[in-house]
C-alpha cells in the first residue's frame, strides 16, 4: 500500500511532514481536481504540492481516474491557457503521466482535445516563426 508521505528528500526545505494517509483510501473526486487546479501555481511550495499530490495520485490511482477524467479538463486548459512556458512544462509532464496511468485513459481524453490542443498551437506557431526568421 501507498502511503502519501515524501521522503525527507523530496520535502522542500521549511515544509513540514504532518501525517501520513493512503493515498487509495482518498476520494479521487474531491482531491484529483484539486491538485490539477494547483497546476496554475507558480509560487513555491504550492507548484511543488500540486505536482508532487497529481503524480502521487495518478502512480496508486488505478482505475479510480478514469471516472474522474472530466473533472480534469478544465483544470489542464487554465493552466495551459496562463501561457507561462513553466506551468505549461509541467503541465504536459502530468498529461504524459496522466495517459499512462491507467488503461483507457489516453482515449477517454480524445473527446477534450479540442479544449487542450488550441493553446499548444499557439506555442507551435511561434517557434515555426523563430525557425523561419533564423533560417533568412
Amino acid at each position: 500500500m501507498g502511503g502519501w508521505s515524501f521522503s525527507k528528500d523530496r520535502i522542500p526545505r521549511g515544509c513540514l511532514r504532518t501525517s501520513e494517509v493512503e493515498i487509495e483510501k482518498l476520494d479521487y473526486h474531491h482531491y484529483l481536481p484539486l491538485f490539477f487546479d494547483g497546476l496554475c501555481e507558480m509560487t513555491f511550495p504550492y507548484e511543488f504540492f500540486a505536482r508532487q499530490g497529481i503524480h502521487d495520485m495518478l502512480e496508486h490511482g488505478g482505475n479510480k481516474i478514469l471516472p474522474v477524467l472530466p473533472q480534469l479538463i478544465i483544470p489542464i486548459k487554465n493552466a495551459l491557457n496562463l501561457r507561462n512556458r513553466q506551468v505549461i512544462c509541467v503541465t504536459l509532464k502530468v498529461l504524459q503521466h496522466l495517459v499512462v496511468s491507467a488503461e483507457m485513459v489516453g482515449k477517454a481524453l480524445v473527446p477534450y482535445y479540442r479544449q487542450i490542443l488550441p493553446v499548444l498551437n499557439i506555442f507551435k506557431n511561434m517557434n515555426e516563426r523563430k525557425a523561419i526568421a533564423t533560417q533568412q
